[in-house]
């Protein structure tokens, strides 16, 4: 059995045995995470209201500074060029999702592309993308998604100069306000 220790930029991989000797102690931000391997470039699911820890080890390496650039997330130069992960988050319409990343360990960025995932791969560099929403916070971040109809995003995890580490990332939603009530007369009925 094999298992990954990820520790603010060093990672360790461990055998289990029960003649091993007794693992060394850690640092305070170093986490035994799973992930699951991507499909397709997405790695799972998110919804309103979900909360998922994960790892960008050993995620799919498809986004880097050139995707980020033309695509408006972030500008060049931030030299992302590991490996990230994907979710993809569906909203109903009138809905604005706040997704939150924490990464204490290790600098990672967070996106919302939005995109009409069919299952099949992720945007490249060549695809027209009618929008994305990056921050590039050290320790975190947060994007707002926002839908008036129904919307897809692919939520991606992403790290500077090639860093992979733990992160958590959190979705809460809120209801939009319809454009019938954004352009309402105040007194008029």
């Amino acid at each position: 059995m094999m298992f990954f220790v990820l520790a603010c930029d060093a990672v360790q991989t461990m055998a289990s045995s029960s003649t091993a000797a007794a693992p060394p102690e850690l640092p305070s931000c170093a986490t035994a995470v799973e992930s699951p391997p991507a499909r397709g470039c997405v790695s799972g699911s998110l919804s309103c209201g979900a909360t998922v820890q994960g790892t960008t080890l050993g995620g799919d390496s498809a986004w880097d500074d050139t995707f980020y650039s033309k695509a408006f997330c972030f500008p060049a130069g931030d030299r992302h060029s590991g490996s990230e992960r994907v979710y993809l988050l569906e909203l109903p319409e009138l809905t604005e999702a706040t997704v939150k990343l924490t990464s204490d360990c290790v600098d990672l960025d967070l996106v919302g592309v939005a995109w009409n995932y069919d299952g099949t791969g992720c945007p490249a560099v060549g695809h027209a993308i009618p929008e994305c929403e990056g921050d590039n916070k050290r320790g975190g971040g947060q994007v707002k998604l926002q839908a008036f109809k129904p919307r897809t995003y692919l939520v991606g995890i992403d790290g500077k100069g090639g860093a992979v580490g733990p992160y958590t990332l959190s979705v809460s939603c809120a209801t939009l306000r319809s454009h019938e009530e954004r352009n309402a007369t105040p007194g008029k009925n």
